[in-house]
């Protein structure tokens, strides 16, 4: 864990140099994140995962970044992280309505 501590602590270290340079706004300051004691690469690997699943990465994708022989290994898996078709549907119907002008006509005073 040494190696993951140390870049998380050069990381934290250029945030904060940053954080200071742009006059120390209020609700910025950097935190220092560590990774507990207790975890294993394998804990690592699964976070890995559900980061790239997360910023929608495809399958393809994460099964070659961890290396997995088939995609259906991956499924297998981290099905759940995926966001289902359900929301994907609904996400991409509410911005095709949310962008559409209404058609009702404006009620104006007589």
């Amino acid at each position: 864990m040494r190696v993951a501590d140390e870049a998380l602590r050069k990381q934290y270290e250029g945030a904060l140099k940053s954080w200071e340079r742009r006059g120390r706004p209020t609700d910025a300051e950097p935190t220092l994140r560590q990774v507990p004691d207790d975890a294993t690469m394998h804990d690592l690997r699964h976070f890995y995962a559900s980061v790239l699943i997360k910023h929608r990465e495809s399958v393809k994708t994460v099964q070659r970044r961890l290396g997995h022989a088939k995609p259906s290994i991956t499924l297998n898996t981290y099905t759940h992280l995926w966001p289902d078709e359900e929301d994907s549907t609904r996400a991409a119907t509410e911005a095709v309505f949310s962008a559409m002008p209404s058609k009702r006509p404006s009620r104006s005073a007589t």
